[in-house]
């Protein structure tokens, strides 16, 4: 089990078996394998101009230098070519192509001059040595190997006679050892790449996890301050430009602190939860419920009628577990002040904090329960 388990982890340096890391590593490989062919791309275009120099000096012939400008143009074309492909299997591609051209440069050299030299091997190995610097899985890696070992050899046995069999025997010996070296090396190499992409996936995750809790309320499940300065603007970078209004209320327990005093501050932070859950549920992802200390609490929220929504919610804390009781012994009633704005680049939440909560000190002043009083205003009766 342990090698079957072994396998299945370098044979895709992608697939995880978990789609959220998937994804993850699909972004982290798709930059890894843009590097590693950009580098591979930038090695042989160098290669190709000093091979070009050589050749000049040395009088080598046309094809040499034939041969280099097309490699370097190639290897210039993919060098910048990775930096408009966002798709890992088309990086993979460019690099594959580079490769196999490679080795089709090498063989059509090898029959242009009837003779397999040090030069025509050693370009060969080196050939092979490159394949390692994109990172392949072990199914992309079989895929190369294979292909650039079937058209080396199938082009240098395909003119019985052209090459003398120790030099072909000796190719077939350094191509068979580089390719199982590179196989292990690239299987080692998506191994340790995907237990590091494991772990950073984990930290990131642990990371943002400790962030969410770091802005929650601990005890009613519902945002704190830091959420409004850290949180909040990316959420409204995705509503703006929606014709979306956000609507404001600023909304505490009357008399909070006699339901403490009488009842104690376990029934008073029961009543808290209560609230904390009811319009978390309620609100759902059109709003954001926040603890700014104590009974006070800001809501935000990007739905069609606030005051309905905490219409609905005072329907279900009537029958929330523990409120009801005390609701039999001693009124309970939630006071509010609203304020609305378009979502856009000029919404400054600490004006809007301060238009609501001015409504709110309005309605504390009226105190008529279940009785709307004005259009900023209310106060409901649990």
């Amino acid at each position: 089990m342990a090698v079957k388990s072994y396998l299945a982890d370098i044979w895709s340096a992608t697939e995880f078996r978990s789609r959220e890391l998937d994804g993850y590593a699909e972004d982290q490989m798709c930059t890894d394998v843009r590097k590693g062919v950009r580098i591979m791309a930038m090695l042989s275009l160098g290669m190709q101009i000093c091979t070009a120099a050589l050749a000049s000096y040395s009088a080598a012939g046309f094809s040499y230098i034939y041969t280099t400008v097309i490699l370097g143009t190639l290897s210039l074309h993919i060098m910048i070519s990775v930096n408009y492909v966002n798709d890992i299997r088309a990086l993979q591609m460019l690099g594959m192509v580079l490769l196999l051209v490679t080795a089709l440069a090498i063989s059509f050299l090898a029959h242009q001059n009837s003779d397999l030299n040090i030069g025509m091997l050693a370009g060969v190995i080196m050939l092979f040595i490159a394949i390692p610097l994109v990172p392949w899985a072990l199914r992309e890696a079989v895929i190369v190997i294979g292909l650039t070992y079937g058209l080396l050899t199938a082009s240098f046995i395909s003119v019985p006679g052209r090459f003398d069999p120790a030099s072909l025997m000796t190719l077939q010996l350094l191509i068979v050892g580089a390719a199982v070296i590179v196989t292990v090396v690239i299987a080692r190499n998506t191994f340790i790449r995907k237990q590091d992409i494991r772990t950073q996936f984990e930290l990131e995750k642990a990371h943002r996890e400790m962030e969410i809790l770091s802005m929650k309320d601990h005890l009613t499940g519902a945002w704190n301050r830091r959420y409004l300065e850290k949180g909040f603007p990316d959420v409204a970078k995705l509503y703006r430009g929606q014709n979306k209004t956000l609507h404001v209320a600023v909304l505490d327990i009357d008399d909070f602190k006699g339901i403490n005093d009488q009842f104690g501050h376990h029934v008073g932070d029961e009543v808290l939860i209560a609230i904390g859950q009811v319009f978390v549920e309620l609100l759902g992802d059109k709003g954001w419920l926040i603890r700014l200390g104590g009974d006070e609490f800001e809501i935000l929220y990007c739905g069609d009628d606030l005051k309905v929504l905490i219409g609905r919610a005072i329907e279900k804390l009537h029958d929330f577990p523990g409120i009801e009781a005390l609701t039999d012994t001693r009124k309970i009633s939630l006071s509010a002040g609203f304020t609305s704005t378009p979502f856009d680049e000029s919404i400054d939440l600490d004006a809007l904090y301060k238009a609501a909560d001015e409504a709110l000190y309005a309605a504390k002043q009226e105190r008529e329960p279940n009785a709307v009083v004005s259009s900023r205003t209310g106060t409901w009766r649990i």
